[in-house]
């Protein structure tokens, strides 16, 4: 084989690898794009408005951010009703948002290490009462008993 001949085939499959690279990039975004949930304008109002109801408003103290008058508070809604309108789910825009502002913008955060004591807290609190209420009476009686056989 003569040198010009093999660089001519070495191009070739060069140009057939670049080829098919450019079809499995164009593919693979054409996939994204049809992998984008379409909703109706009522979803996306529905939608919207559970996110909202959902979402603590990183100014306002005990408020969603649904019920907030804050500037972040409407910036937030804009931003969810923009991800809806470009075929975002629920779960997505909720993960970005609590990327953004950290766990504490959910009414319900996930279950971790760090949240096991919010979650169980309140539990481990009233089994503590009543723990310490049986504990209590039961000195109370022994303590009622003793002065009764003292005195007979």
């Amino acid at each position: 084989m003569s040198k010009a001949y093999t660089s001519t085939l070495i191009q070739l499959l060069v140009g057939l690898v670049i080829l098919l690279c450019i079809s499995i990039s164009v593919q693979a975004s054409a996939q994204t794009a049809s992998d984008k949930i379409h909703y109706t304008p009522d979803q996306i109002r529905d939608l919207g408005f559970e996110i909202a109801h959902e979402l603590r408003c990183p100014m306002s103290v005990n408020q969603n951010l649904f019920d907030s008058g804050a500037p972040i508070a409407s910036e937030l809604k804009g931003q969810i009703f923009l991800m809806l309108e470009q075929g975002e789910s629920k779960a997505e825009i909720i993960d970005f948002l609590v990327q953004r502002y950290g766990e504490k913008i959910r009414y319900q955060p996930r279950f971790s290490g760090a949240t096991a004591l919010l979650w169980f807290g309140p539990i481990l609190l009233l089994f503590g009462i009543i723990a310490f209420a049986v504990i209590w009476i039961r000195e109370q009686r022994k303590h009622q008993d003793m002065k009764a056989t003292t005195y007979e």
